[in-house]
């Protein structure tokens, strides 16, 4: 038969304090003294070391004069490389260095950033070279079109970044004109039809984005070719080798449909109100 183990039982001193803990008087009675015991010793050690930490002070000076004001830390101007006025002045209003300016001080990575995050920034590189100058490296986007969206005209690059808004069309005839939600993001598809169109070009008044899926090329005589979804450009360059490009400078029709395969619609002007379609094979 197993026995059953006898536990030590608790001394009446260790009893008779557990008692006194349980006292709720007694638990405020440490916690304040303990407060005050650490009061008079903070006191203490800050009376005593006093004059320590004055010579950390001059320690703190000594070290500001003697590290952040040494002349070859020190940078005196900033120069930005590549970038037109426009752009220098930009990036001069947003970074609002004062100089000198200790190198230390300066991060680099934070105002790296800060510059490519301007619309007309492609990428930068912030050094600071030997002569204690700040200088900024800026390669800008390059805009190869006008992209007008609602009433707002803007200048894009290839990749469809915009870069600066401008206030007419005719700021830059030298460029083609976009059209459309989300033709900013064709750019590449609507040059290379611009260029097939180079005959052609002075006539094209821009490129229309229909439905995010599709061109229409529109003509300053309001002439209309409407482009199909798939292989646009193949459908246009077929076109344009065929007996029937004279279409384009004829001012007899409205609308060149190209959507459909191995055939063309055209629409006639309104005053054909006969026969407004005619289909060529």
């Amino acid at each position: 038969m197993d026995q059953i183990k006898s536990y030590p039982r608790p001394s009446k001193i260790r009893y008779r304090l557990e008692r006194v803990w349980l006292r709720r008087w007694f638990r405020k009675l440490i916690f304040y003294l303990s407060l005050t015991v650490i009061f008079f010793i903070l006191c203490l050690f800050i009376f005593i070391y006093s004059n320590d930490w004055i010579k950390l002070a001059n320690f703190k000076n000594y070290f500001r004069n003697n590290l952040f004001l040494r002349p070859e830390l020190s940078v005196s101007k900033l120069e930005i490389t590549n970038a037109n006025l426009d752009l220098v002045n930009q990036i001069n209003a947003i970074l609002k260095l004062s100089f000198p300016i200790n190198s230390i001080q300066l991060d680099i990575n934070n105002i790296q950033k800060i510059i490519n995050k301007i619309d007309s920034v492609e990428s930068s590189n912030v050094r600071i070279n030997d002569s204690g100058v700040l200088l900024v490296e800026v390669i800008e986007r390059k805009p190869v079109a006008v992209y007008r969206e609602k009433d707002e005209l803007t200048l894009i690059d290839l990749k469809g970044y915009k870069i600066n808004s401008i206030f007419s069309r005719s700021d830059r005839k030298d460029l083609p004109l976009i059209v459309g939600t989300e033709g900013n993001y064709k750019v590449k598809e609507a040059l290379e039809i611009y260029r097939l169109l180079s005959i052609n070009l002075d006539e094209i008044r821009g490129l229309i984005r229909i439905g995010k899926r599709r061109w229409d090329i529109i003509f300053k005589n309001n002439m209309r070719i409407k482009l199909p979804e798939k292989n646009p450009k193949r459908s246009l360059r077929k076109f344009l080798s065929s007996d029937k490009s004279h279409l384009i400078s004829s001012n007899n029709f409205s609308i060149i449909d190209l959507r459909f395969t191995n055939k063309i619609i055209l629409r006639k002007l309104i005053e054909e109100i006969k026969n407004p379609l005619i289909k060529v094979n």
